[in-house]
């Protein structure tokens, strides 16, 4: 099967894999070590309001269960600790709670739940952005004791009042900065205990957690052990050995060769942290649309993702990532990010060249020099450009300062599955793009009575920013996992990552 045949197979979803009868007697004649284990990178902290990497995404997925969760095969949350989400106007929402326990016995109330939110903003977590930047939640200040839109009507009762309307609250909650914590811990803020053995309200709990594995328990289940193993080459060799149940990453010279090595027990899944080249609209020489989608036809972006990327990445062909699954789209929508080295540059001439340095504007140490001087190359060899990558400190500051004078790195991911989530960080990168029609289509997203409502009016806006170009897609980042002959019930999304309360073993 050719690569980009079978990628696009893999990319189709969760994968449940059936065993031989003589690798089920293997598996039970190898009682050896009976746990489910699993390979992945070190997670930072298992605090909920600050998780901020996917293995901690993974095991918070396990360990809590969150007023929503998402389904892996349609991206569509469902309420999961929630009774009820609702609002009549989108702004002031009421969340009742159906009756649950923590591990320790303590129950789960509202001021689980608040009290959660209001420590992720006073301890200034990695989550706080979302209450601040995302969901605007009314009187949310990173550093602050009390949060005014926060409110407890009883004990299985909350209301959270936002500054405005938003169809998609509902949501955001399945990130993990919205999980609860029991009233003991956040009564003591001990957070360094807390992060060392958290206790929550999921299927499993925790009953060890240090810097080489983390076990979860599950009360009539299989123990799982996630292993640390930040190196992909040595979860890819262990699987292969039988040391290893699952690896949550795929060393660049095995892609290749996952098939051949693995049949059907290999799943890509497909990403929603996108990176994009964005063009600062004060400078008058990369005004022209035509001029950003003539360079965007000259970047060939398999051969960076196959490249200096690794294969751990996938060309984009859509300002919104595969991995938000509402509203999606099967074309791609972005005709200038086809490889067209003709057509690129036939469009430069007809919009009147381009002359002088054209720099691109990335952070330094945030490994991207690579694959920022394959693309500078690229533009230099099939426009003839005067491409110079240029690192700065913070890039931040100068694009407050309106110092960049050229394309710049921007990396972003929705903060919830949908359209709307994914096309808001881009108008939101200080490019200084202003289209009316565009702008009052994200508006009618933003409105809409209901998320899938949101979605025409978000794709309408799509297609206006993919004509106008002031960011376009270069490639979304993808996960890769492999498993061993005794696992079924494998299933892994963008927002949660592998479900581990979903695996099963062949006895």
């Amino acid at each position: 099967m050719k690569s980009a045949t079978r990628t696009a197979a893999l990319l189709s979803g969760a994968v449940v894999m059936l065993v031989s009868p003589f690798v089920a007697m293997k598996a039970m004649s190898d009682p050896a070590d009976p746990r489910v284990s699993v390979g992945a990178a070190p997670a930072g902290t298992l605090v909920p309001g600050d998780i901020r990497d996917g293995t901690g995404r993974m095991i918070a997925g396990a360990v809590w269960t969150g007023l929503v969760a998402y389904d892996p095969r349609t991206g569509v949350p469902a309420n999961a600790a929630a009774a009820a989400i609702t609002s009549d106007d989108r702004k002031v929402w009421t969340v009742k709670l159906k009756p649950g326990r923590f591990h320790d016995g303590s129950p789960v109330s509202a001021r689980s739940f608040t009290g959660a939110w209001s420590a992720v903003l006073r301890e200034g977590w990695s989550g706080a952005r979302l209450f601040t930047e995302v969901a605007h939640v009314k009187g949310a200040k990173v550093k602050q004791e009390r949060v005014d839109g926060l409110t407890v009507v009883d004990d299985l009762t909350f209301k959270v009042t936002l500054d405005r309307p938003m169809n998609g609250f509902p949501a955001l909650l399945g990130d993990p900065a919205f999980l609860p914590m029991p009233d003991g811990v956040l009564r003591s803020r001990d957070w360094a205990s807390y992060g060392k053995r958290p206790i929550g309200n999921g299927p499993y709990r925790v009953r060890a957690h240090d810097q080489r594995e983390t076990v979860l328990d599950r009360e009539g289940g299989r123990t799982i052990v996630v292993k640390a193993m930040p190196d992909a080459a040595a979860q890819y060799k262990a699987v292969q050995a039988g040391d290893l149940d699952l690896a949550t990453a795929v060393p660049p010279n095995r892609h290749e060769s996952m098939e051949a090595d693995f049949r059907r027990r290999h799943l890509i899944v497909p990403g929603r942290a996108m990176t994009y080249l964005a063009f600062p609209q004060w400078e008058k020489r990369l005004a022209n649309p035509s001029i950003r989608q003539a360079m965007s036809m000259a970047i060939d972006r398999n051969a960076v993702a196959n490249g200096p990327l690794g294969y751990q990445t996938s060309p984009a062909n859509a300002l919104v990532p595969p991995g938000v699954l509402p509203g999606r789209r099967d074309e791609g929508q972005c005709r200038p990010c086809v490889h067209d080295p003709a057509a690129s540059a036939a469009t430069l001439a007809d919009a009147g060249g381009l002359t002088g340095p054209v720099p691109i504007w990335y952070e330094a140490g945030a490994g991207d020099d690579v694959w920022v001087k394959a693309v500078a190359e690229q533009l230099q060899k099939k426009l003839k450009l005067n491409v110079q990558p240029k690192p700065t400190e913070d890039l931040q500051k100068a694009l407050a300062d309106r110092k960049v004078d050229g394309p710049f790195v921007l990396k972003a991911a929705p903060a919830y599955p949908a359209p709307i989530a994914a096309l808001t960080p881009v108008l939101d990168a200080r490019t200084g793009y202003g289209d009316d029609y565009a702008l009052d289509l994200i508006g009618d997203a933003e409105r809409a009575a209901t998320p899938e409502d949101a979605v025409t009016p978000a794709r309408l806006a799509e297609t206006a920013l993919l004509r106008d170009m002031p960011a376009m897609p270069l490639w979304t980042a993808h996960d890769h996992l492999v498993w061993s002959e005794r696992l079924q019930g494998v299933t892994a999304d963008a927002f949660t990552g592998v479900r581990l309360d979903r695996l099963t073993v062949n006895d």
